[in-house]
């Protein structure tokens, strides 16, 4: 009696959890309600269709790691689709992929239930707007404008030094340790201080002075004269004045730059190499670039004025060493190297150039 009242038990909670089971995978499969929303004027895919991609899609589905090769996270890439065919059908909801996989109307359902970064099924309400938007063209742009940064202070101690630079008289030295720059007197040396950006006070970060930068410093370079010292952080450049600790100005944002920089010995221009080889003359007062020099075929790892300031000398990894006409832009020669240029500096008045290379020599 006891045996068989023990296989029925088994038998109820083995069919209780077949049951269970199969109600829970009746419930994933269910479509999920498209609500109507109602909107008033266009729906605007930056600041209300992207954040819903951003918290359940594009952990998945971005330009790095494209599943199914679909992309979402601008309206053309969306538009253009992957491997299944195009992301959405702009006046066509209901023929559109996107809303089809995430409201469970057809496998594989997006996203899936199995996951591992914590994506949610879609709500009524967000595939209704998304419903909305696609039916309204699926338009739209990513401007970042909505997508501000929150800078915070860097950890105590994250003080990595990736840049130093001396003047050419060889008394003042300067290092970048994290995103600060310090001061250094060379025959002494006694440090000077750390430089400044009032600027960066309004945002709120820092209370206190000797902040150059929000982010690491990359790259540091002085004037001829040695008054003046150019600084790049990540795709920006400042100009300081080294006895006042003046910030004099800053380099507009560069796409694609490199880890070169240069300041003629006038203080007037600021040429910055790029990774794609491209360099970028920069008139300081105007904040404007005035002329891209174009000739290398790799990333820009050396940039030098001449004294008189007509000549900028340039090294690459595309294992050449160029000299560039300030005035015109024009390449006045070149020269190729034994192996990627990694390093440039002017070793006197008469231009002559000391190159380090990957090879481990100076030549």
């Amino acid at each position: 009696m006891r045996n068989n009242r023990c296989a029925a038990i088994t038998l109820l909670l083995l069919s209780c959890s077949l049951a269970a089971g199969q109600l829970v995978a009746q419930e994933e499969s269910e479509a999920i309600e498209i609500a109507n929303v109602k909107h008033k004027g266009p729906v605007d895919f930056e600041k209300e269709i992207l954040p819903i991609l951003r918290r359940n899609c594009l952990a998945c589905h971005n330009a790095t790691d494209a599943e199914s090769d679909l992309v979402l996270e601008t309206p053309e890439t969306i538009r253009k689709g992957g491997v299944e065919g195009p992301g959405v059908v702009p006046g066509k909801s209901a023929e559109s992929l996107l809303l089809l996989l995430a409201s469970r109307q057809r496998e594989s359902f997006m996203p899936p239930d199995d996951n591992d970064v914590g994506a949610k099924k879609l709500t009524p309400r967000e595939l209704g707007l998304i419903k909305l938007w696609i039916n309204k063209g699926a338009t739209g742009e990513v401007t970042g404008a909505s997508d501000l940064i929150q800078w915070q202070p860097l950890p105590a101690g994250v003080n990595p030094i990736y840049a130093v630079a001396i003047s050419d008289d060889g008394q003042f030295a300067a290092a970048g340790r994290a995103n600060q720059v310090f001061l250094y007197h060379v025959p002494t040396g006694r440090k000077l201080g750390r430089l400044t950006d009032p600027e960066l006070f309004k945002a709120g970060v820092y209370e206190q002075p000797g902040v150059a930068f929000l982010d690491l410093v990359q790259s540091l370079a002085f004037n001829r004269t040695g008054d003046m010292i150019a600084a790049g952080g990540y795709r920006n450049a400042k100009i300081w004045k080294r006895v006042t600790n003046a910030r004099l100005a800053e380099i507009p944002a560069i796409e694609d730059a490199g880890t070169s920089r240069a300041i003629s010995a006038d203080g007037t221009i600021a040429a910055v190499g790029l990774a794609n080889g491209t360099i970028q003359l920069i008139h300081l007062e105007e904040k404007k670039t005035i002329r891209s020099l174009k000739g290398h075929a790799g990333r820009v790892t050396g940039l030098q004025f001449s004294a008189d300031g007509t000549t900028l000398y340039s090294g690459s990894e595309d294992k050449t060493l160029r000299a560039w006409d300030v005035a015109d832009g024009d390449e006045k020669a070149s020269l190729e190297t034994t192996a990627p240029v990694t390093a440039l500096a002017l070793v006197n008045q008469q231009n002559e150039i000391a190159a380090g290379h990957a090879d481990n020599a100076i030549h």
